[in-house]
């Protein structure tokens, strides 16, 4: 949502809309889900080996989603994550023959990139054996996003380039508090301030005419999570934990925009998770989780209005659900791996599938856990902020994060 007026809109002259939309003919081609943030699953290397589930774990990384399993914590800890995330981007057209036969798809770009993801840094200590409190910050949104494309002549000398740069991450700064009022069940509720910058850079270059586009935000909000958990009967888990929305303001400053547009909004649903782990008992002890997460009203764009910069949107639900296995052997070395069906929220026809998988083993000074998710979806010029050129090409993404957790117990 942005703040400008319909009346301010009136008053602009006919040959400044004629500016705005030639600008926003050179929006950038970038996904939307870059665009607007992908959002950071992952609080510790063990959510990444269950494909981003990250519940019924009962340690400092809890603040920042599921509360309630401070209720459990019985002793100070802190942890610190680490990770990398691989991205490569395919943009593909197809070929047909002189009879107009698909006989194929060729290549029209090739983009790969790798940026570290500073994970999060938190802290939790127990409180009169019913509870504890828990601090820390950790990424939430990451905006990074690189495509480059040149354009060459018949003898093979560039005249042209396409590039989208952009950069950024929002972070919540989180506190939360877990209490147990029955030995068997769990309290908890967490807030956060959420902030950081995002920008935003386009170029177009035909030689010798050049077109360049910038944004430029500092996303602020607040948000917060509740949670209940418990343990009805021996080995079974239950947990529900509810996450309020998000309104981040500040969203960005276009560089060609009136004052009207200035310091946009962005809104994001509450979200509803329900969890159910069970200790499967034998001589490989094992953990097998399921998780069903809930989001209603999710805005799906389905196209461009006049001023080329505002999404006409319309809301779907998305429900997405995840399994994930824990193996414990030699007690001491633990074997995870984990399945996600997400529904894109521009897309929900869209299924992207998430696999997981890691280890975690105790060290000398506390317990070290290495996790890995990957995924790859196919994408159409629908899924883009801006006209995506030429309308027929297809693209594949393809995604990885690895990370490193080190949890130190007191």
């Amino acid at each position: 949502m942005c703040y400008g007026k319909e009346k301010a809109m009136r008053r602009l002259s006919f040959a400044f809309l004629i500016l705005v939309i030639a600008g926003a003919l050179a929006m950038a081609e970038i996904p939307l889900r870059a665009y607007w943030g992908e959002r950071v699953k992952w609080h510790n290397a063990r959510d990444l080996a269950f494909a981003g589930m990250n519940r019924f774990d009962p340690g400092p990384g809890a603040v920042f989603s599921s509360p309630a399993q401070l209720g459990f914590v019985d002793r100070p800890g802190l942890e610190l994550s680490y990770g990398l995330k691989f991205s490569s981007e395919q943009r593909t057209r197809t070929v047909y023959d002189r009879f107009e036969n698909t006989i194929g798809e060729a290549v029209v770009a090739d983009n790969a990139g790798l940026s570290g993801i500073v994970g999060p840094l938190a802290g939790v200590f127990p409180l009169f054996g019913k509870g504890a409190v828990a601090a820390g910050i950790g990424p939430v949104l990451d905006f990074s996003y690189r495509y480059y494309k040149e354009f060459r002549d018949d003898f093979y000398n560039v005249i042209g380039e396409d590039r989208v740069e952009q950069t950024g991450t929002v972070f919540n700064a989180g506190l939360g508090f877990g209490f147990r009022p029955l030995s068997r069940l769990s309290l908890g509720a967490s807030g956060g301030y959420m902030f950081g910058s995002r920008e935003l850079e386009s170029w177009q270059i035909r030689i010798p005419d050049t077109s360049y586009e910038s944004e430029f935000g500092k996303p602020a909000g607040v948000t917060y999570a509740v949670g209940i958990a418990g343990q009805p009967i021996d080995r079974l888990d239950l947990e529900f934990g509810f996450t309020g929305p998000v309104k981040l303001s500040g969203w960005y400053t276009p560089s060609a925009a009136p004052p009207e547009f200035i310091g946009c909004e962005q809104h994001y649903p509450w979200r509803a998770d329900l969890n159910v782990s069970y200790q499967v008992p034998g001589p490989l002890p094992s953990r097998v989780m399921l998780e069903a997460e809930y989001q209603p009203r999710v805005s799906v764009v389905t196209g461009w209005g006049l001023w080329g910069k505002h999404p006409v949107t319309e809301t779907a639900s998305i429900l997405s659900v995840r399994a994930g296995v824990e193996h414990t052997m030699l007690n001491f070395l633990k074997l995870r791996y984990g399945f996600g069906v997400e529904p894109l929220p521009f897309d929900p026809s869209i299924q992207l599938a998430e696999v997981g998988a890691g280890v975690g083993f105790d060290a000398g000074f506390g317990r070290i856990d290495i996790g890995g998710m990957f995924f790859r979806d196919v994408i159409g010029p629908s899924y883009f902020y801006g006209s995506l050129t030429p309308k027929d090409q297809t693209v594949y993404e393809t995604s990885a994060v690895f990370a490193v957790t080190v949890e130190h117990g007191f």
